[in-house]
Formats: C-alpha cells, sequence, structure tokens
C-alpha cells in the first residue's frame, strides 16, 4: 500500500548518479535563492518601516505597473534567450549564442524605451484617471525609468542562468537590486515614496551594469560574426511575448486591481502579503536555474526518459524544501505581518491564502521551463491566455465585492489553476506527470 508522501522515493533519490549534479547545483542555487529571499524580505521591511502603509501602498503600486509594463516591452527575451543560450552553450555553439543575443537585446530595448517614455509624460494621467490616485504620479513618474534598466538585468540574468553560471545568475535575478535599494534607504532614508522609486530606479541601474559586465566575462567570445536566425527567434519569443504578459497579469493583476478598487494601506498589505508569500516559492526559482538549460539540452538529445527522471526529482526535492516553510507563514502570520509595522498586521489572511496558492505553484514542480524548453511555447501560451483572463475577472469581481481579501482569493487561485494546468498539458506532451509527490 502506498502512502501519501514517498518517503522510499526520498530516501533513494541521492544514491542515482544522474541526481548528483541535481543535488549539487540546487544546493548552490537554494543557497543563493536563500540570500535572494531574504534580501527581498528585509527590503520590504525596511520599505514599509519607513514609508508606513500609505506611502508604501504608493511605491508598491508604482513598481507593479512598471513590473507589467517591463514584460510587454521584453517581448518574450528573457525566456527565448535562456532557452538558446542553453542549447548553444550545450554543444559549444558560441557565434551563434552571440549572434542570438544581439539580435535578442535589439528587439527588446525599442518598444521599451518607447513605453518608458509614454508612462513618464503620462504618469499624471495615468494616476489620476487609471488609478484614481493623484500622489501615485511621482512615484510612478520615477519608477518608470527603472524599466529599460529592469528588462535589461533579467535579460543578462537568463543569459547567465543559460551558461549554468547560477551563483551570478541568481544574484543578478533576485538579489542585487533589493539589496542596492536596501543600502540606500538606510543609508539616505526615503522622506515618501517618489524617494523610494528613485532608489528603485537607480538599484535597478547598478544591477544591469554588473549583469552586463558578468555576461561578457563568462561567455566565450565567439569566433566570427553570425547572424541570428530571425523567423526562428521570432517563431519562439512571440508565444513567450503573450505568455509573459498574461504571466504577469496572473503574478500582479489582483495587484493592479486592487490599485484602482482599494486605498493605499490595503494596496500595501497586499503587496507585502504577495512579497513574503514569495519565500514558499524561492526553492522552484532555485531549482529552475538549475533545471532549465538541462531540460532544453535533455530534450534536444532526445533522452526522455532522464528527463522525466530528472523533473520529478526536482519536484520531489523542491516539495520538501517547502512544505515547512508554508506550513511556518499558515500557523505563525501575525507574528511575520508585525515585521512590517503595526499598519500590517491586518494583512494575515491574504498572506495565508497567498501561500497556498504558491504551495500548489512548487508541488507542480517546473511546469513553465519543460514547456519552453521542450518547443511547446505555444501551449504555454493558450494556458497564460485563459488562466490570464481568469485571473483579471476574478480580481475585479472578488476584490469589488470583499476587497482586499478578494483580491487575494484571486491571486491564489490563478496561480494554482495555471499550474494544475499546465501539469496537463507536460502529461500530454511529454508523458509523464511532474507531480512525483503523489506517486503518479
Amino acid at each position: 500500500m502506498q502512502t501519501f508522501f514517498p518517503y522510499k522515493k526520498l530516501k533513494d533519490l541521492g544514491k542515482k548518479e544522474e541526481n548528483k549534479e541535481l543535488f549539487i547545483h540546487s544546493l548552490t542555487a537554494l543557497i543563493v535563492r536563500l540570500g535572494g529571499a531574504g534580501a527581498a524580505f528585509f527590503m520590504n521591511v525596511v520599505i514599509a518601516r519607513y514609508l508606513g502603509a500609505t506611502e508604501a501602498g504608493y511605491f508598491f503600486l508604482a513598481v507593479s505597473i512598471t513590473t507589467v509594463l517591463a514584460s510587454i516591452g521584453r517581448i518574450g527575451a528573457d525566456q527565448t534567450i535562456l532557452k538558446y543560450v542553453g542549447i548553444h552553450s550545450a554543444m559549444s555553439e558560441w557565434s551563434e549564442m552571440h549572434g542570438m543575443m544581439r539580435k535578442m537585446m535589439s528587439w527588446t530595448y525599442i518598444p521599451l524605451l518607447i513605453i518608458t517614455a509614454l508612462v513618464c509624460v503620462f504618469s499624471k494621467q495615468i494616476s489620476v484617471y487609471g488609478f484614481h490616485k493623484a500622489q501615485l504620479q511621482w512615484p510612478l513618474f520615477w519608477a518608470s525609468l527603472s524599466m529599460p534598466f529592469f528588462a535589461g538585468y533579467n535579460v543578462h540574468g537568463m543569459a547567465l542562468q543559460g551558461l549554468k553560471k547560477v551563483f551570478f545568475s541568481v544574484t543578478v535575478l533576485k538579489i542585487l537590486t533589493p539589496v542596492f535599494l536596501i543600502i540606500m534607504a538606510l543609508i539616505l532614508s526615503p522622506r515618501d515614496s517618489s524617494y523610494a522609486s528613485i532608489y528603485y530606479t537607480t538599484a535597478c541601474f547598478l544591477n544591469l551594469v554588473l549583469g552586463y559586465f558578468w555576461w561578457h566575462k563568462y561567455a566565450p567570445p565567439a569566433a566570427n560574426k553570425v547572424k541570428a536566425n530571425t523567423a526562428e527567434l521570432w517563431q519562439s519569443s512571440w508565444p513567450l511575448w503573450i505568455t509573459s504578459m498574461m504571466q504577469q497579469l496572473t503574478i500582479w493583476g489582483g495587484q493592479l486591481i486592487a490599485g484602482f478598487f482599494l486605498a493605499p494601506d490595503k494596496i500595501a498589505q497586499l503587496a507585502i502579503a504577495r512579497n513574503t508569500s514569495a519565500l514558499v516559492v524561492f526553492i522552484l526559482m532555485a531549482v529552475n536555474n538549475v533545471s532549465a538549460p538541462r531540460f532544453a539540452a535533455m530534450y534536444r538529445k532526445g533522452e526522455m526518459n532522464k528527463l522525466k527522471n530528472y523533473a520529478r526529482n526536482s519536484t520531489l526535492l523542491m516539495t520538501v524544501i517547502a512544505l515547512p516553510v508554508t506550513l511556518i507563514i499558515w500557523f505563525f502570520p501575525s507574528q511575520i505581518m508585525s515585521l512590517f509595522g503595526k499598519d500590517f498586521t491586518e494583512g494575515i489572511w491574504y498572506l495565508r491564502i497567498i501561500s497556498i496558492g504558491q504551495f500548489i505553484n512548487v508541488i507542480t514542480g517546473s511546469v513553465s521551463s519543460l514547456l519552453i524548453m521542450s518547443g511547446h511555447e505555444k501551449d504555454l501560451k493558450n494556458l497564460r491566455l485563459i488562466n490570464g483572463a481568469l485571473a483579471i475577472v476574478l480580481a475585479i469581481v472578488l476584490t469589488a465585492y470583499f476587497g482586499a481579501l478578494g483580491s487575494a482569493i484571486s491571486t491564489a487561485v490563478a496561480t494554482a489553476s495555471f499550474n494544475l494546468m499546465a501539469v496537463r498539458q507536460v502529461k500530454k506532451r511529454l508523458g509523464f506527470n511532474t507531480m512525483s509527490l503523489f506517486g503518479l
């Protein structure tokens, strides 16, 4: 009789030679991701403590808006670069890799600069007529200037991930921006959300500088200049573009809709709850940093049984680590939220609810990466379109009727529903179920 939790599978996991790389590199990524999770958590504490709930609400809303807009401007470049850097580096095709990188960077910056200029010019109109919050204008203006830098360091971080430079990739993607922001806040003491947005933009710029430096340091030089296959790149990137936008709606949609319906202090409580619940999912991000380029290489070589075992073993590893974090958040939410100040203790149920959605995200495994790295970007795009629409409808209806609690519920349901649909799609396309927790 099989028990609910597969103890024997966990015991046998470390005995197989094929899992050594997963353990070693995942441990490296996990340690660095812990640093990233800690940096992001401490950044939220610092911002909340300095600004209070109302001003923090304006800051977090401005960052939410610019993050979603930056995903539009990136046209799927980060995931496309991750995929093709992983493929080309595995075959030592350095000229092709650099040609692809040049093309994707040119595609990214043209729309991003246009979007940034538009938001700067119309920040007042967006704030007053879009969100009914006149005080949002200047935080939004300054945060909008971060978009080219934010997109740039994300692209270089994903490129480093494709090279299997796990430490530098995670440092760029998750650690440097909050660390730089913390340092500036502690030294300069932001007076309000506008100052915090200025510091945030500066942190993004400094992160981009280091990301650019590390990429050029660790990427082997090209033997000759090779033009990228534009048609092939576009065929891969445009579904990922749609996917990325819909993913941002799933992640940030509740926050954006809340910005329309709710007062700034409630927006801040939701933002803190959402950001803190990311402690559950950091292990998924750590393993993805290791696994994504390997998924691409295994699939390209036709090693399907190896791909199945690697994916399922990584899911089991993630579940074991995420479960105690989820339980701590569920049973001690008041103590956690009180760290941000007395204005945030009302958000304990927001934290509990969103963390459950994130836990389901973890136990379903690296489903998005599997679909992308195996060439099924269109499947992922279709799932994101369905789920993005669901996320927006749920956010509008539930926030309108139940306020911030409804927004938290919509975020959790949207997160869980997408990952469960993706599990089914991986089973259909690749022939295996990623949810090894249940022995399926």
